[in-house]
């Protein structure tokens, strides 16, 4: 009996929502130590598929066609997945989903499985290029920032790819075409490890409601970005990038109030609530206790970060209780690895 297990975490955005969805346009990203968790075992079939929604089908189409190119094949396998990325529901308590990024670490976990189930060896770079093509062929306008994020870990700088030139050369139909995209070269596609700093406190609080990202981004998309707002985002992440690798808290600090008013002003100009009441006062409460804060990720809902100074625990605390007065849930998430994946082999009567 053969088992492959992958983990990937989820992820927190720092800086760069909205602007990273065009090509070259950068991000600032956290992965975060809530994961999840997928299993392939041997079997006389594949199975589960179904079950483990969209992205795993299409990442298990892309490696299918990477494999058959290659001349690989690992076998058939039933496949199951288990989170901590959303909390079940407890008696009359329904399901909380956080945000983090769960379609983008299925798809990071299954890409790491099914790699290492067919032998094919990947690098990196063309882990990243096969589930940027599956999320692609799931959800055409994704950024992937998410899904960069999972497999690296820890701090994470990102810019999107030219999301028409991928679609123009993918032909899902033709395995060939499919192993010649995963090994291309992408324009705009660039992602970076940033090292962890320890001077600076990263604090996530959660407001209780489910955003729509596809929603609102789709919303956004309607009216459109304008220069000025990729520009000021710009400004701030390439800010974020430079207070990070300083390891500088206030300058950190400055740069999230950039990228919070830039995203401020984009919710205003395309009539979208992207800072929602409760991710103000969320960040007017960060303000107010030496952090900045900002909502993370597509907005409408979901999580927001204060960014600070570390060591003040003072401060923290202070923070949390105005958070937990206001309706907001703090939610004590540290930075985590990436992806990792484990293959084993057992006695299937030994193990009974």
């Amino acid at each position: 009996m053969r088992r492959v297990v992958s983990s990937a975490p989820g992820k927190l955005f720092v800086g760069g929502e909205h602007a990273v969805t065009d090509a070259g346009q950068p991000a600032v990203l956290v992965a975060v130590d809530r994961r999840l968790e997928l299993t392939l075992a041997s079997s006389d079939r594949t199975r589960g598929l179904d079950q483990e929604g969209r992205y795993v089908r299409a990442v298990a189409a892309v490696i299918a066609h990477v494999a058959a190119e290659r001349g690989r094949d690992g076998g058939p396998y039933a496949v199951s997945t288990r989170s901590t990325l959303v909390d079940p529901a407890v008696g009359d308590a329904p399901a909380r989903k956080y945000g983090l990024g769960s379609s983008a670490a299925v798809t990071v976990a299954a890409v790491r499985g099914l790699d290492v189930w067919h032998g094919l060896g990947l690098t990196p770079q063309e882990q990243l290029k096969v589930a940027l093509l599956a999320t692609l062929r799931v959800n055409p306008r994704a950024s992937g920032a998410d899904v960069a994020t999972s497999l690296r870990g820890g701090w994470v700088s990102y810019c999107s790819p030219d999301r028409a030139w991928v679609h123009a050369h993918d032909d899902a139909d033709d395995p060939a075409a499919t192993a010649r995209l995963v090994r291309a070269e992408w324009p705009g596609l660039a992602s970076a490890s940033l090292p962890t700093p320890t001077s600076l406190a990263l604090r996530v609080g959660w407001t209780g409601s489910p955003a729509s990202t596809v929603s609102i981004v789709s919303a956004v998309r309607a009216v459109g970005l304008t220069p000025q707002f990729l520009a000021a985002s710009r400004a701030g992440v390439d800010a974020l990038v430079a207070a990070v690798q300083a390891d500088d808290p206030d300058a950190a600090r400055d740069a999230v109030r950039t990228i919070r008013a830039a995203l401020r002003d984009l919710g205003s100009a395309v009539g979208v609530g992207i800072e929602t009441p409760l991710l103000t006062a969320l960040a007017d409460a960060a303000e107010a206790h030496g952090f900045a804060g900002k909502s993370s990720g597509a907005g409408g809902g979901d999580c927001g970060i204060a960014v600070g100074a570390a060591g003040d625990e003072h401060a923290v605390a202070g923070l949390e209780a105005a958070w937990a007065e206001a309706g907001i849930v703090p939610l004590h998430l540290a930075v985590d690895a990436g992806a990792w994946v484990e293959d084993s082999e057992s006695d299937a009567e030994g193990d009974a």
